[in-house]
């Protein structure tokens, strides 16, 4: 592939060239424009340049793969995703963000906000959106979030949290009219006389107080221990909880993991008993309640002291293995939080296998979170499972592409590295706690274990430099014992062949000893703390918001049930 420097004047132009294609509604421009600029690969003066031309790369692809207009498994459907964090992460390395790069990450995020919504992904948008506003107050953040608001209490089953939502959309719109003389023509629509939003404003305005809502501010929860308030509080404050209102407050009316199965129909049938009638209810709260524990030992982990001990372990001697790494209770307790994480998502997978019955369960021993969504007899690349080819259920698409952020799916374009490129892949650190070794280093430690590594870089290259000059006389010897061999010069050629031997036991041992290093450095995956519990906390989010969007997927699919008009019987779900 071509190699292009881009300086600040080529990545402006080429930012112009993209709006005007954008601007013009000019398809066929935009793709040819596209194919040309990736068919080079560019090297970047500065970060901030490379940030703005993969945010420009990003709003074309943006614009060419339109959700509505392909398949909800489109691979296509990511590309602008992958290119809007990589800006991100261009950003990240720059150490003081000017105004200007403030201004490029608040559009980047408000853009990558909206691609993630495109996806059915309706809570993991709401953090970009809401950085792209306190960052600079982006006003077209404002329209994204009231949307996306409005969205959400239009496919919720509790009609309090609903009519929240619609609070929160309407106190986004008195925003956005305050900000309008900020917004494009185009943009300043949404808040034109008979717009949506001005139509949603004089209803919600006509129907209710705002003083009704001061309670979910009000709110004060009663704690029965100071620990059960320091946790509740971080929950919350981490919008962990599994509650929909958490993605937008963080007052106490929030502590509680409310979100739950929705009501469900099925046609009367006499033969099963009572537990079997509610399986999927305890399977739901079963799936709930690993994610409680699992958020909890994080809570107590992070308060705990690496060099804290355990009776757990203290039934035989440590070994000292200089890695600095942390083995007492603490970092069990965080692995044991991330591979049960890990683990709800073919637990997920699981249960929508069944609920929405797509494939025979003679094939469950197969199910994960990875085949869910494809034909699991098919050996011709990635094809869609044949019951959700056509499915319009968007949480059900937004799993879809939670699985793509958490691991590499065989067939389609790789997303998992771009989630976070500073540390390893989520899939990568699962696989090393449950079938290899992992070890979790101090932060301080990791830094001597750096400069010991460091120490040992040059002796590495001093033995391969040695090895490739080993072959190169070797290579020179065997030609000088092929002459030799001609003339029958049988001593020459027997201190040769001597000489050769050494040679050969020498590149050996200088190979031998290359491979163990290789070897033995590559067989714990070392990571510090703080990338773990940043790792593990971002799991942690895709779990909560993949056991919301399953709810939300099958509300969704009894709404449409309910449609046909047969008789209902309600029934309360018991309660422990």
């Amino acid at each position: 592939m071509e190699e292009k420097i881009l300086n600040f004047e080529d990545v402006h132009l080429l930012s112009i060239k993209a709006d005007n294609l954008l601007l013009s509604s000019d398809d066929r421009g935009l793709r040819e424009f596209i194919e040309q600029i990736l068919s080079v690969n560019y090297i970047f003066e500065n970060l901030s340049d490379e940030a703005q031309f993969c945010f420009t790369v990003g709003n074309c692809l943006q614009e060419i793969y339109k959700y509505r207009e392909l398949d909800w498994f489109s691979d296509n459907l990511s590309q602008s995703i992958i290119f809007y964090r990589k800006a991100l992460y261009a950003l990240q390395r720059i150490k003081h963000l000017t105004d200007i790069d403030l201004v490029i990450k608040g559009s980047i995020e408000t853009n990558l906000g909206n691609s993630l919504s495109s996806q059915g992904r309706v809570f993991c948008c709401i953090p970009f959106w809401d950085s792209a506003y306190s960052c600079t107050n982006n006003p077209v953040s404002l329209i994204s979030k009231a949307n996306n608001e409005l969205f959400i209490a239009g496919n919720l089953y509790d009609h309090g949290h609903a009519e929240y939502h619609q609070y929160i959309a309407y106190k986004f719109v008195l925003l956005g009219i305050d900000t309008i003389e900020e917004l494009y023509p185009e943009q300043k629509a949404a808040y034109a006389e008979g717009s949506n939003f001005i139509n949603f404003k004089i209803w919600f305005e006509s129907n209710y107080e705002l003083e009704s809502f001061k309670y979910f501010d009000d709110f004060e929860e009663v704690f029965e221990t100071k620990k059960q308030e320091e946790y509740l509080e971080w929950c919350g404050n981490n919008r962990l909880f599994i509650n929909d209102l958490n993605d937008v407050c963080t007052s106490e009316v929030v502590y509680q993991d409310i979100m739950t199965l929705p009501s469900i129909s099925a046609e009367i049938n006499i033969s099963l008993t009572l537990d079997e009638e509610l399986v999927y209810h305890g399977n739901f709260d079963e799936i709930k309640n690993d994610y409680c524990y699992a958020r909890y030992l994080t809570f107590i982990a992070q308060n705990m002291s690496n060099e804290e001990e355990h009776i757990f372990n203290k039934t035989y001697p440590h070994a000292n293995d200089i890695s600095h790494s942390i083995t007492n209770i603490k970092a069990n307790h965080y692995k044991s939080a991330f591979r049960t994480l890990y683990s709800l998502f073919d637990k997920i997978a699981y249960f929508i296998n069944r609920f929405f019955d797509l494939n025979n369960i003679a094939k469950d021993h197969r199910i994960s979170f990875d085949s869910l969504f494809r034909q699991l007899n098919n050996n011709k690349g990635w094809k869609p499972n044949d019951k959700l080819r056509e499915s319009n259920n968007y949480f059900i698409h937004a799993l879809f592409y939670i699985l793509k952020d958490i691991k590499d799916v065989k067939g389609v374009t790789p997303t998992s590295h771009w989630l976070d490129p500073n540390t390893k892949k989520i899939s990568e650190i699962r696989n090393s706690i449950e079938h290899r070794s992992l070890k979790i280093v101090d932060d301080f430690g990791d830094k001597l274990n750096q400069l010991d590594k460091v120490s040992k870089v040059s002796e590495l290259e001093n033995i391969r430099s040695e090895v490739i000059d080993l072959e190169n006389n070797i290579e020179v010897l065997s030609a000088e014992i092929t002459v030799i061999g001609k003339i029958e010069n049988n001593a020459l050629k027997e201190l040769l062949q001597s000489k050769m031997l050494n040679l050969k036991d020498d590149l050996l041992v200088k190979k031998s000893k290359v491979y163990e290093k290789n070897k033995l450095s590559s067989h714990s995956l070392t990571i510090t703390e703080s990338d773990f519990k940043e790792k593990l906390i971002t799991l942690m989010k895709l779990v909560r918001n993949s056991i919301m969007y399953m709810s939300l997927a099958i509300h969704l699919e009894e709404r449409n049930k309910l449609k046909d008009d047969r008789p209902v019987i309600s029934r309360e779900t018991p309660l422990k």
